[in-house]
């Protein structure tokens, strides 16, 4: 598209006008001045040709995607392939997508002959992918008379993941002055067998093992260890329940830091995602690349507007699950209905398994909380906060005489207090 600059306007408002008048008032200079106008029509139309020759010799291109971390600025580059024999001066435009914040809106740039590039500012503002579809060009015509206008397409995904830049993550990779083998306590003796010594006075009669005894005619003990290698899986769920504010959001940070921590301890990292049907479920590795593969499973993670499904993600973890491992559950039960549900189908699944489930802490606040209520309304609220903590308290001691271990966190401690859980299940040695 090519519309007319403001100097062509100016131009035509003080010479065109002042020459199509006089042409009309004065017979004796009106062929002069038609044949001005004729000259100046021409000029202006080679000038017009000129400029889309000029943009139909620049090209765009963008990487085909790029990784991006939630709330930290990047440059997406911009490749400028101008084939003409000159430099060419453009303004370049860019309309980001709905997850992606840039403060540039309109850029001057100067391409010169050849390849070159140019860095966009941007910031992801929401997780998941967005693409980016097209860029928007202008260059003016060599008079400065017509503006050439284009759009190039980008094809370009912007892929933003959650950010793990925080305090909290940061310290698992410290590396401190007094670094070192450290004792620490540990509750039992441990399940993972060791080695066999002969039996000395002290040692548990429960520890013998009968049938080496057998074999060498004396008696002899069973060494055991603390485990190592356990698995260790976070249940993500993505249902209406976790559509509200940014709930889903603090459990995959969540889940992606419990990961760096399992790692850290030398455990293996699994990972489910469910709603109302079981959508992934990434078996327990450990590793770089494993955790790049739990990052990428979940980044694009979003919350459907559907009621979860308990009993479903209860029976593939029953069926997929192998070996005794540490489950850890992100959801919400503060629906009735749905806490009953989960509460009835945990019992397999506790049996065999040590489960944590983990809810966010409730919008409303009990009576008697804070400060008394101003307003009837108030007072109506404080009454729906009170019957849900009782309502939670009574969920939290039914889990209990199961085995299962409610807690509810606080989004922006959710990290700190998710991993305070899972290493007091290592220093028990529950699993």
């Amino acid at each position: 598209m090519i519309v007319p600059s403001q100097r062509l306007m100016l131009v035509a408002a003080v010479v065109v006008v002042p020459l199509a008048t006089a042409a009309g008032l004065v017979p004796g200079v009106a062929l002069a001045c038609v044949i001005t106008l004729v000259l100046f029509a021409a000029a202006a139309a080679a000038d017009a040709v000129r400029s889309l020759e000029r943009l139909e010799a620049l090209h765009l291109r963008t990487p085909p995607f790029l990784r991006l971390t939630k709330d930290v600025p990047t440059l997406l580059p911009v490749f400028i392939d101008n084939r003409s024999t000159e430099a060419i001066a453009l303004r370049l435009s860019a309309v980001m997508p709905s997850g992606i914040a840039s403060k540039t809106l309109i850029e001057d740039v100067l391409a010169p002959a050849g390849a070159s590039r140019f860095d966009w500012p941007a910031t992801g503002i929401a997780r998941g992918d967005h693409p980016l579809a097209a860029l928007h060009l202008e260059i003016a015509s060599p008079f400065g008379l017509w503006l050439a206008r284009a759009t190039r397409a980008a094809a370009c995904a912007l892929r933003v993941y959650p950010n793990l830049r925080d305090r909290s993550t940061a310290a698992l990779f410290l590396k401190r002055a007094d670094a070192g083998p450290r004792a620490h306590r540990l509750l039992g003796k441990g399940r993972e067998f060791d080695n066999l010594r002969q039996y000395m006075p002290g040692d548990n009669f429960e520890d013998i093992y009968w049938k080496a005894t057998a074999r060498r005619h004396f008696p002899v003990v069973k060494l055991f260890r603390a485990e190592h290698a356990q698995e260790v899986y976070a249940i993500i769920d993505a249902s209406r329940l976790s559509a509200r504010g940014d709930i889903l959001e603090s459990y995959v940070n969540a889940a992606l830091h419990l990961a760096l921590v399992a790692e850290h301890q030398g455990d293996r990292f699994g990972l489910v995602t469910f709603s109302d049907r079981t959508h992934r479920f990434l078996r327990a590795g450990s590793g770089i690349n494993h955790f790049r593969l739990c990052r990428e499973t979940i980044y694009n993670l979003q919350a459907r507007k559907v009621s979860p499904d308990f009993r479903d993600v209860f029976t593939n973890l029953q069926l997929n699950l192998r070996r005794r491992a540490l489950l850890v559950f992100f959801t919400s039960l503060d629906d009735a209905l749905l806490a009953e549900t989960f509460e009835r189908e945990v019992s397999l699944l506790a049996r065999r398994h040590v489960v944590l489930v983990n809810v966010t802490r409730p919008s409303v606040e009990p009576l008697f909380s804070g400060e008394p209520a101003p307003d009837l309304d108030a007072l109506y609220t404080g009454l729906a906060g009170q019957m849900l903590s009782n309502r939670m308290r009574h969920l939290s001691l039914a889990l209990g005489n199961r085995g299962v271990r409610l807690s509810t966190v606080d989004s922006l401690r959710i990290k700190t207090q998710v991993t305070a859980g899972y290493l007091e299940v290592k220093r028990r040695q529950m699993l």
